[in-house]
């Protein structure tokens, strides 16, 4: 009996770091995409800026491998961020594309993975580099000068009474 109770605890042990192998693999492979979407992020540089699934790795969230991601100002809202597909056809990344420039959504040409907010994030970079170009662009506001006090009548005595009464 003894001997049956050993060999039960080895199974169960054999078992339980055959499991315990097993989850650390899947985590390890979870993480490491996890890892790979969070350490790959391109810089903005040009608007629009040609885009890969490579520079996105993990993160990537469309069909087309590749594409263009620009920033067009509207005259209500501010910023349509779009993806141009290599086909061509340009698709909205956030609402302003969508509703005011009429584009359609990205969500036509979404994968199984990826995260789109980090497309949109990217875009919103686009965004901020062309903001930051149109406003080096344009020369700086000079601040309207003071008028010329009015010396057409007598200045008013201050009174040094403060103003109350004393009753």
């Amino acid at each position: 009996m003894i001997e049956t109770r050993t060999r039960r605890e080895h199974r169960v042990r054999a078992l339980v770091l055959a499991a315990g192998v097993l989850a650390g693999a899947v985590l390890v492979t979870g993480c490491s995409e996890e890892r790979d979407a969070a350490l790959k992020w391109p810089g903005a540089e040009s608007n629009p800026q040609a885009v890969t699934a490579d520079q996105f790795g993990a993160a990537w969230p469309l069909k087309p491998d590749k594409g263009k991601v620009a920033c067009d100002t509207t005259p209500y809202s501010g910023f349509a961020i779009t993806f141009q597909a290599p086909d061509g056809k340009i698709y909205a990344l956030n609402n302003v594309a969508h509703d005011e420039k009429g584009y359609p959504s990205v969500d036509e040409i979404k994968g199984n993975s990826g995260k789109m907010w980090r497309l949109r994030s990217f875009g919103m970079q686009i965004c901020s580099l062309e903001r930051t170009r149109n406003t080096r662009s344009t020369p700086p506001a000079t601040p309207p000068s003071s008028p010329a006090p009015d010396t057409s009548r007598p200045a008013r005595p201050v009174s040094d009474r403060g103003g109350a009464r004393r009753g």
